[in-house]
């Protein structure tokens, strides 16, 4: 019998995964893999696929393990995006477009949607979808608040026009999720692309306050490779929001960060919380008023409010 830390050669280019059968052209035979499963020295992954328990599990070892059990399939949605980095929260399942029926099988789920010729690359030796049709995919068929999740970032990286979801829309009608995707591309185009964004807007036009640009790429106007939810050009005024769902650490040290450089930039920043924008809309237009007044004291606000 081979020694425990054994695996078969194929899983080095798999990271780490490899099936029952080649394990056994490697000369392992049925009742020592049956040995190392039961005692829990090979684990499964999702499908066919196995890896040895103390082997890393991650995004391209599920690539691999999807890729072992349907050859012929192409990884989307979720599983894809991880690959092309994109914030996509891991549901526990592999997502596979396959070209005929098939069952689900452990933690692989099986699709039937088409997809062009210009939509399919490879990562690691496997087919997936190309990062911006993943993107599109993800806003069109994953639940709203991980989709609005996405948008948001899609957004500050400029990686997806608002004209060009739409276009592809336009291309492709009757697709699932089209719906959501025209919802994004709307979202994009009026600069507000959650709904915290939205609540701050309204506030800001029903109280008057003008002069403003929502999502704004501040590069262009700072030097800073960030976008502002909404930015006063004039008065280098940054109104930053925070979603309703709390942010990770990373997210966390992200925003302070930028917040940082652009006041380095000379720029005011005034953030607010879900919580402010629902419970206390008066106070935040009336603070925001008070900073208008104070970086230009020589035009009163009454002067760029309209009612």
């Amino acid at each position: 019998m081979h020694d425990e830390a054994w695996i078969p050669d194929d899983a080095i280019t798999q990271r780490g995964a490899f099936t029952r059968d080649q394990a056994r052209a490697r000369g392992a035979t049925t009742g020592e893999i049956r040995w190392r499963v039961s005692r829990g020295v090979w684990v499964p992954v999702v499908g066919r696929a196995l890896r040895h328990t103390h082997d890393e599990l991650d995004a391209v070892t599920l690539l691999h393990a999807a890729h072992l059990t349907w050859p012929d399939g192409v990884v989307v949605l979720g599983a894809a995006a991880r690959i092309h980095e994109l914030p996509v929260p891991d549901d526990g399942y592999v997502d596979v477009v396959v070209p005929t029926g098939r069952r689900a099988q452990r933690g692989l789920r099986p699709h039937r949607y088409r997809l062009d010729p210009g939509d399919v690359t490879e990562a690691f030796g496997v087919p997936v979808t190309t990062r911006r049709r993943t993107i599109l995919d993800c806003l069109g068929r994953l639940p709203p608040a991980v989709s609005l999740d996405l948008l948001a970032w899609v957004s500050s990286r400029h990686l997806l026009p608002a004209e060009q979801i739409a276009s592809w829309v336009a291309a492709h009608p009757w697709r699932w999720g089209n719906q959501a995707r025209l919802g994004a591309a709307r979202r994009l185009a009026a600069g507000a692309v959650n709904p915290a964004e939205d609540l701050l807007h309204q506030i800001l036009r029903r109280a008057g306050i003008t002069g403003w640009l929502p999502g704004a790429a501040l590069h262009e106007h700072v030097g800073v490779w960030a976008n502002a939810d909404v930015y006063f050009p004039e008065l280098r005024l940054v109104i930053e929001v925070d979603g309703r769902r709390a942010h990770g650490e990373g997210r966390f040290q992200s925003d302070r960060t930028r917040q940082n450089r652009l006041i380095e930039a000379g720029c005011t920043v005034l953030r607010y919380t879900w919580p402010d924008l629902v419970e206390r809309p008066t106070e935040v237009a009336r603070q925001i008023r008070a900073m208008i007044d104070r970086l230009s004291p020589r035009t009163p606000t009454s002067a760029r409010l309209r009612a």
